[in-house]
């Protein structure tokens, strides 16, 4: 009997500083018990106004492919998010959402599939858009590039670097 996949993307939101090393290390952890099918371009966001470093995340999206249930996938994905300590001697911040499941459409108070943010924010359509265009949204019946197409620019966020840089397919 051939085990059931699941396809899944999931949102990944990093402190810059140290980001590009902690997102390897966050990655090798996924291939331990999935597969990396896809990694869109990684954007550097803003938090400020004033475009500082100090105060920006690294941004991407994962096209992620597992067994793991969608309690098992949300269970993963928070264990690897932290909010980090706040002030001088902060550790940093890791964030991860889990955008998709398939064509799961599930509203719960722990977990809204498909994300809502996930047609509303440019930079996560435009990155989910990379990692899995032709996924077709279950609620707006349109591809995750046809949306992109009509979204508008992201604000506030640049290229910084090409997601495949962070892992070896």
């Amino acid at each position: 009997m051939n085990p059931t996949r699941h396809s899944a993307l999931i949102h990944i939101a990093l402190d810059l500083v140290g980001g590009i090393e902690k997102a390897k290390n966050l990655l090798s952890q996924f291939t331990e018990i999935g597969e990396i099918v896809a990694i869109s371009s990684v954007f550097k966001r803003y938090l400020t106004p004033e475009h500082l470093d100090l105060s920006a995340n690294i941004e991407f999206v994962v096209r992620y492919e597992s067994q793991m249930s969608v309690d098992q996938m949300l269970y993963f994905v928070m264990s690897l998010s932290d909010e980090g300590s706040q002030g001088v001697n902060r550790k940093g911040k890791t964030e991860l959402i889990l955008l998709t499941y398939d064509d799961k459409i599930l509203m719960s108070p722990r977990l809204t599939l498909p994300y809502p943010m996930l047609h509303q924010d440019p930079l996560i359509i435009r990155c989910s858009s990379e990692a899995w265009p032709q996924y077709e949204h279950p609620i707006y019946q349109k591809s995750l590039s046809e949306i992109s197409r009509s979204a508008p620019p992201a604000q506030q966020a640049e290229f910084f670097i090409q997601g495949k840089s962070l892992v070896d397919f």
